[in-house]
């Protein structure tokens, strides 16, 4: 036996040395990660969190149930000597014996399941927001699982119960202590929670409990009666298997002894039983089962009396357990009304409150759910901010008229007729230059090229970043030294207006090529200098070491060179001079690195020098959620091209950053009605930069008003500047986040109704139109436009999306989000009358293609050898009227670069295809306003520039 002991010592002890081993550089490199960014004591105050969660619960567990583990194995062992009541407590025979044992294994299967995967789960995914559910959650553990579980622990428990208990129970710690360790992500903003200042209509308490206190106790509770579960099921394993209880399959019962042991756990089990049940009523504003988001008529009324009343049971049995009541009161007094309740409550669940509802609330509905169908509607308004819309009533003229265009000069002069995906196209045909460049995705923006901003607006932009793709090398030259020491960086953007093309139909551009070839150029058709494109799109060194897309880490600068660029024949070569990344010159740093990664050939490399750094964490989206973790962050970052030279913490030599929006969000804000991914509530608090070249990281507050992103400011106050400490040049580039849009938008299909009867009669719903994009009809996603909002002269850089009634084409409104400040973020809903028809995108669409002119001539480039492809169709406000503007590209079959061919304009009645967006618009309303043919060109005469 001393030396099976001496073996277990040892191997612990070597189990310890290898868990360090990865762990203190797992440590050591995080830590100078986050120096890099000053950020020290936010990763330090993390790991402490985490760590006090971890020894608080393993110290207060361990010795608790351990020992009561202990009391009852002596009083297994002592069982002989037992003494009995006249009429002993469960007693057992034969099958009921077997029955109760095959529960208690099952119950410690499902406990152990339960940890062992809510652990699992925390560890992947802390910040996934799912609130947790507590026990109900059990029924859906996989089945294997626990069948696994069940078929290891039976033939251990009748060979060596006590040893495999203990295991057990400390196994099932370790579950809870990782579990709530790593579920700092719900406890800390629950301590820390920051009012919102509203009280919610069921229980009157801040909605700062729902929100960010309810998820937190969801899951100490359901960790606790999970943890509880496994010690009581062992102890009563230990208890039932007494002496020849297993041998003559029957228990004698429970002796005075047994009882006072087992007592404790039972007394926890129902106390946090009760406050499982007693957190009914914010469960059920979260969670309702009626017409309204939240609780309803018989979810106040019948499920939440019952389980408010069960609650109190349980909590007075649990008192009862632990202080001394005479035993005949305590039956009649709680044990049988607990009983009878606890049968009582599925039957009301799933039998009385359908009932109740079909027969006495569904024959006056709208009467009896009108105050909660009104809740509802006031809570998900304010949840997703659509309180703050600003709406009006507008009533367009199918038909433009020359005045339509004088008054709206802003909104013509910036139509874009380049979508991301043509463009994009092109640029790799035209600007990609070498396999393992990439263009991942380009960015509507707009910069101020023009003397003539406030009249014409900035000058609408795409930006598309050259990114370095190292997996895309030839398979020879895919070695480890040419994916982590020379390509390391992507190289230069392009710049394209989005309202203009070339003679030839490719897009023109502000900025493109490589190197001493780059250049910066004015585009004489829109009217700007050369002097005005160079101030507003300086380039700099536009090395791009940190990227949107995934990238794997570097080692820079190295005594190898880095590729920068080709030119001609020959390749141009640098090193890098940044801050960024871990230093990595010494031994000992290497050794850390080369555990952490793990990488050993960093131990045998001799390229690396003493200013030699390992640079991590080079995609942005993924740099973001390292250091601000309780931030969702929108999924591609846009790049911006700005010479900041007035701000110290900003070096005024680099010009391209990345800017990113992160959100805030929750599910569980009361009454709220959850979009399709289950969040009921959800801000953009957070504007982040990233230096594309030394990856310094500064997140602004942009919300500060956000109750979610106030709390983690109290937890982490160094992480956040406000937006008025952004530079002016990158402030001018700020945008109302797509995702936010969108989410924002479909909330509003059905929410932009507050009364309560129309709402419930679902007569006012609305869609997203349908377009055709490319070759196939798809919904049409936010575009952004610039254009002058109804009742402003001034042009304005806004995100638009266009809306139509539900299962019906016409269009009903648009809305619009506001980018440019001291307006921004601010959300703009014109709506139309619904008794006149205004055609909305999928008529227009079908209608160009209708036209018999206009479907000739796509009928004609529709043949072999070459595709048509048709852009986003347009719609914007144009003066009194509406216009519908569609790009029309063309792509040969053996060539996939597209060229602008065509646009085609129309003001619902008129359809013209021109060669260009002026000519198109000069026939759509020449003739004094008159009608003019559906199309201006013969068929054929509309060949390709």
């Amino acid at each position: 036996m001393t030396r099976y002991k001496r073996f277990l010592r040892w191997l612990g002890l070597l189990a310890l040395f290898l868990g360090l081993l990865v762990l203190v550089p797992r440590l050591l490199i995080e830590l100078q990660w986050f120096a890099q960014f000053d950020s020290s004591t936010v990763i330090l105050r993390r790991w402490l969190f985490q760590g006090l969660a971890f020894v608080l619960v393993l110290g207060l567990g361990l010795p608790l149930q351990l020992q009561q583990l202990r009391r009852c194995w002596r009083l297994r062992q002592d069982s002989g000597r037992k003494v009995l009541r006249d009429v002993p407590l469960a007693p057992l025979n034969a099958a009921a014996l077997v029955a109760v044992l095959a529960g208690l294994l099952l119950l410690l299967s499902l406990g152990l399941s339960y940890l062992m995967l809510q652990a699992r789960g925390l560890i992947l995914d802390p910040f996934q927001g799912q609130v947790i559910t507590g026990l109900a959650a059990m029924a859906d553990l996989p089945v294997w699982l626990v069948l696994v579980l069940v078929a290891l622990l039976l033939p251990l428990l009748l060979l060596w119960p006590y040893t495999t208990l203990r295991i057990s129970l400390a196994a099932a710690l370790a579950g809870s202590a990782t579990a709530l360790a790593r579920g700092w992500s719900l406890w800390l903003p629950g301590l820390l929670a920051v009012p919102f200042g509203e009280a919610d209509p069921v229980t009157g308490l801040d909605l700062s409990f729902t929100v960010l206190r309810l998820p937190a106790l969801h899951l100490l509770v359901s960790i606790l009666l999970a943890q509880v579960m496994v010690g009581l099921a062992g102890c009563l394993w230990l208890t039932f298997s007494e002496g020849t209880s297993l041998s003559d399959l029957r228990f004698p019962g429970l002796s005075r002894d047994q009882q006072r042991v087992l007592q404790p756990q039972l007394a926890v089990l129902s106390l946090a039983a009760a406050l499982s049940y007693g957190l009914s009523p914010f469960n059920l504003m979260v969670e309702g089962s009626g017409v309204a988001s939240g609780a309803g008529f018989v979810d106040l009324h019948i499920r939440l009396p019952l389980k408010l009343l069960l609650a109190a049971l349980l909590l007075f049995s649990g008192l009862g357990l632990l202080v001394p009541v005479p035993r005949s009161w305590f039956r009649r007094v709680a044990l049988l009304p607990l009983i009878s309740t606890a049968f009582t409550l599925p039957v009301v669940e799933w039998a009385l409150a359908p009932l109740v509802q079909r027969v006495w609330v569904q024959p006056r509905e709208l009467e009896l759910e009108a105050p909660y169908l009104k809740r509802s509607i006031a809570a998900t308004r304010r949840a997703f901010g659509l309180e703050a819309v600003r709406e009006v009533d507008l009533a367009p003229k199918q038909q433009l008229r020359p005045a339509d265009l004088r008054s709206s000069s802003g909104t013509l002069a910036n139509v874009r007729l380049w979508d991301s995906g043509p463009l994009l196209e092109a640029n790799r045909q035209l600007q990609q230059l070498r396999l393992y460049y990439r263009f991942p995705s380009a960015a509507v923006d707009r910069y101020p090229l023009s003397d003539r901003t406030a009249e014409k607006g900035s000058q609408q932009v795409l930006v598309a970043a050259r990114e370095l793709d190292s997996s895309a090398l030839a398979k020879g030259s895919r070695t480890w030294l040419n994916r982590h020491l020379v390509f390391t960086h992507g190289y230069g953007f392009t710049v394209s207006p989005v309202n203009a093309a070339g003679a030839d139909g490719l897009p023109l551009y502000f900025v493109k090529d490589l190197g001493r070839s780059g250049r910066v150029q004015a585009i004489p058709q829109l009217g700007l200098s050369q002097q005005q494109v160079e101030q507003a799109l300086p380039v700099g060194r536009p090395k791009l070491y940190f990227a949107s897309g995934a990238s794997p880490y570097a080692i820079a600068p190295t005594q190898v060179r880095e590729f920068d660029y080709p030119e001609g024949d020959l390749n141009v070569y640098s090193h890098y001079d940044g801050e960024a990344g871990v230093p990595i010159h010494g031994p000992l740093d290497r050794l850390m690195a080369a555990i952490y990664l793990p990488e050993p050939r960093l131990l045998f490399t001799g390229s690396l020098t003493p200013s030699s750094r390992l640079l991590l964490r080079r995609q942005v989206n993924e740099r973001l959620t390292a250091i601000a973790p309780f931030l969702r962050f929108e999924s591609k970052p846009y790049l911006v091209t700005a010479r900041v030279d007035d701000d110290p913490d900003y070096r005024s030599e680099h010009h391209q950053y990345w800017m990113l929006d992160g959100f805030t969000q929750s599910r569980s804000y009361p009454y709220s009605d959850a979009n399709p991914e289950g969040i009921r509530y959800f801000r953009n608090p957070v504007k982040a930069v990233v230096d594309a070249y030394n990856g310094d990281v500064w997140l602004y507050v942009s919300d500060p008003t956000d109750p979610v992103l106030r709390t983690w400011q109290k937890a982490f106050p160094d992480l956040f500047r406000p937006l008025q400490a952004m530079p002016k040049q990158l402030l001018a580039h700020i945008q109302v986040p797509q995702s936010q849009f969108q989410i924002q938008a479909e909330r509003l299909l059905r929410y932009h109704v507050t009364d309560v009867r129309t709402f419930y009669n679902g007569d006012d719903v609305w869609a997203v139109p349908e377009e055709i994009y490319g070759d196939r009809t798809a919904p049409v996603r936010p575009y952004h436009v610039t254009m002058q909002l109804p009742g402003s002269s001034r042009p304005e850089f806004v995100l638009l999306l266009p809306f139509t009634p539900l299962k019906r084409a016409n269009m009903v409104g648009w809305l619009a989000a506001r980018n440019d400040t001291p307006n921004y973020g601010e959300l703009f809903l014109a709506r139309f009358p619904q008794q006149r028809l205004l055609l909305g995108p999928q008529q227009i669409s079908a209608l160009i293609e209708q036209d018999p002119a206009i479907s000739y001539q796509f009928g004609l480039w529709n043949r072999a050898g070459s595709k048509l492809l048709r852009g986003n169709l347009l719609v914007m406000p144009v003066g009194q009227g509406l216009l519908y503007v569609e790009p029309v590209y063309l792509q040969s079959s053996n060539n996939a670069l597209p060229t602008l061919v065509r646009v085609v304009v129309t003001d619902g009645q008129r359809y013209v295809m021109e060669p260009t967006f002026d000519q198109a618009l000069a026939r759509l309303v020449s003739a004094a306003g008159s009608p003019v043919p559906r199309a201006l060109t013969l068929p054929g005469a509309a060949a390709a520039p």
